[in-house]
């Protein structure tokens, strides 16, 4: 039985190899025009994340523009969500309707519309083991600072550093300050004693930004500058021995020289042997930055490029479609990021992701909900004259009216710790009028008119890892999570080659909760389900999970599918996911997808058909031999009212010659003559 089962298998990989090359080039005579995936969208159905909407507001404002144009919230609307999600609130996202972006054909930069075919067997294309516990920042030696005293050319982005004879302790009082050594000016300040700013309903108060633990992402000045990220931060921290202090974004400028001041009593420790009772000379800890802006955009966190920081290099330059790449070097960066209006960036790193760490502890309870822009004016802390302003949100990377993004060899990080409400230390609260979730996203790729690439990398999370709007492909990537650790509002989220791999949780998880969008149309509901963009796709990738005895289903729903919103009308929050010839391990249940009775208010919330729905293809086990899907969640009804909810389908080969071969054709759309996937023309991304 085995062999048998070995030699199907075998038959299913050959025929996505074998047609991986051919299709691509007959997948135009195949294709029919749908509604096009560069739309502009008005209103929002991400996620509802469970037990109370989130007050967020639009991302409304164009990339491409220099005005300060004040936010039109008119077209947007909030849909309810009444689907119970394992306890964390709800939240709609806010949409991103510029009208300026558009994607790119060439998302790698590389002048290849090139067609790898799939490879023999399912998960990644370069195996690895990815660590998923916190990796250490940079270090210094005790006595050492870094900058070291009197150093120069130093990036204006430079974290403050010194080494301890032992871990030492934070004070809770004092004041650490960076001046400028002519005349002695501060130019940024931390107070150990503030308190983290307090989120009411989803926004800030202006009187609560009165505090050095709100950083603001994206602070520069500049033509095509029109939002920022104003988040909670955490300014210093204790990695083993030493002692990182993070200065707030973009206070620095070039060819100027500075002095630390540290406050007795702010950090408890010894260095030689002598206790360290601060630094208050000016010639104590001197630096000067360097003479001018860098023309290339390296980072590394030793100081030794031209950036310190990623957020530093992105900062650099100004919004616009200029292809960039930001080289990371070895190390591990430990910030918040926001991309806004800058399109055709790319941030690499090294060894498929295992040398350049980005991570933070970001999470709902410390910086609520899903997180926007605010719009500039700059707002400076303390500020009375706007407001009310609103969250950063709760994800390691916010991208919005950004198109052509492309991750290469880097991982992204949370540090959240699993089922957690809350913050980072000092652990105090930061909401009021607001139920957090655990959720922590390390992208919310808030764009649906862009596009997004990630290869070779890894993206770490418990729940929410991936937000996801737009086009994206995920190649030879590894992604973890324990609750709907990939969801969000796709036109295509296509993995390839990728390990999907379910985290321990003894409550019950499930690995997408798609929010997916159908098309676009009248504010009539869709005539049929017969068109449609792919969704989010699994393509010859490994369902794996940690140790332990647990169950994760392939998918659950995100309830009732909501009436078509915006001006043009946007058909989104369909169940629409497909398995194409994955491997699956234990956790993966007989039934496979979440049905009611378990953490589900439903089933599908669409009829699966060959191109909508809840949908499989040839999965098999880690050792390859061929499932036995005869019990997985029928379909016997649509999911209308009174109704049994939809279930699932087994897609034919013929199904998945036409519309699941490979990339090109998932990508670039095809029909049968009576199903149709929607393409996006013109984009067309190689490994």
């Amino acid at each position: 039985m085995a062999r048998t089962s070995n030699r199907i298998a075998a038959r299913v990989f050959t025929l996505l190899v074998l047609t991986a090359a051919g299709a691509a080039g007959c997948a135009g005579g195949k294709t029919k025009a749908g509604p096009d995936a560069g739309f502009d969208v008005a209103a929002d159905t991400s996620k509802p994340d469970l037990a109370k909407p989130d007050t967020s507001a639009p991302d409304l404002q164009s990339a491409d523009t220099a005005s300060d144009v004040p936010p039109d919230v008119s077209s947007d609307i909030v849909t309810a969500d009444v689907q119970p999600d394992l306890g964390h609130p709800d939240v709609v996202s806010p949409v991103d309707v510029s009208t300026t972006d558009t994607p790119v054909a060439d998302a790698n930069q590389d002048g290849s519309n090139a067609d790898a075919p799939l490879s023999t067997g399912p998960g990644l294309a370069n195996p690895r083991t990815v660590p998923v516990t916190a990796s250490t920042p940079l270090a210094v030696a005790a006595g050492a600072m870094l900058p070291a005293n009197n150093a120069t050319g130093v990036p204006i982005d430079t974290l403050l550093r010194i080494g301890f004879d032992a871990p030492p302790t934070l004070g809770t009082s004092g004041i650490i300050a960076i001046h400028l050594a002519s005349g002695g000016a501060i130019v940024d300040s931390i107070n150990v004693a503030d308190a983290y700013a307090i989120y009411s309903a989803g926004t800030l108060t202006s009187a609560s930004l009165n505090t050095s633990r709100v950083n603001i992402i994206g602070n520069v000045a500049g033509a095509g500058v029109n939002q920022v990220r104003v988040v909670n931060y955490v300014p210093i921290f204790v990695n083993g021995n030493t002692v990182t202090i993070v200065p707030h974004n973009n206070k620095l400028t070039y060819n100027t020289a500075y002095y630390v001041t540290i406050d007795s009593g702010v950090i408890a420790g010894t260095i030689s042997a002598t206790t360290f009772t601060g630094i208050a000379a000016p010639t104590g800890w001197t630096f000067t930055t360097k003479a001018a802006a860098p023309t290339t955009l390296n980072v590394a966190a030793d100081n030794s490029a031209d950036f310190a920081t990623v957020q530093g290099a992105i900062d650099s330059f100004a919004p616009g479609s200029t292809a960039r790449t930001i080289n990371i070097a070895p190390g591990v960066y430990q910030e918040m990021l926001f991309l806004r209006g800058k399109n055709n960036v790319t941030l690499k790193g090294t060894n498929s992701g295992l040398d350049a760490v980005i991570q933070y502890d970001n999470s709902d309870p410390f910086n609520p909900g899903v997180g926007q822009g605010q719009g500039v004016p700059l707002p400076g802390l303390g500020t009375t004259t706007q407001g009310p302003w609103t969250a950063g949100g709760r994800s390691l990377l916010l991208v919005s009216s950004a198109t052509g993004l492309v991750l290469d060899g880097i991982t992204l990080k949370s540090l959240h710790a699993q089922g957690s409400l809350l913050p980072p230390p000092p652990n105090s609260m930061t909401y009021t009028g607001y139920t957090p979730s655990s959720a922590s996203e390390v992208i919310y790729f808030n764009n649906q008119t862009g596009t997004l690439v990630a290869k070779h990398s890894n993206f770490i999370s418990y729940q929410d890892t991936l937000q996801l709007k737009g086009v994206s492909w995920f190649y030879d990537s590894f992604v973890t999570g324990d609750t709907d650790f990939i969801w969000g509002n796709a036109n295509i989220a296509l993995f390839e080659q990728c390990e999907i791999k379910s985290r321990l949780n003894g409550s019950g998880s499930s690995v997408v909760n798609a929010r997916a969008i159908l098309g676009s149309g009248t504010p009539a509901a869709p005539v049929n389900y017969n068109t449609s963009f792919a969704g989010f796709v699994f393509l010859s990738s490994a369902l794996t999970k940690e140790d332990g005895t647990f169950t994760a289903y392939l998918a659950r729903s995100a309830g009732a599918v909501p009436a078509a919103t915006g001006t043009p009308f946007l058909y989104s929050g369909y169940d629409i996911v497909s398995y194409i010839g994955c491997s699956m391990d234990t956790h993966i249940p007989a039934v496979g997808w979440n049905m009611v009775g378990q953490t589900n208010t439903m089933g599908a919330n669409v009829r699966p058909n060959p191109v909508v729905g809840w949908r499989e293809y040839h999965s098999v086990s880690p050792s390859g031999q061929l499932l036995d899907v005869s019990q997985r969640l029928p379909d016997s009804t649509p999911p209308d009212a009174g109704a049994p909810p939809a279930g699932s389908i087994q897609l034919s080969d013929a199904n998945v010659m036409t519309f699941f071969p490979n990339r090109a054709t998932i990508f670039g759309g095809a029909t049968d003559g009576t199903f149709t996937t929607t393409p996006l023309v013109g984009f067309a991304p190689v490994p």
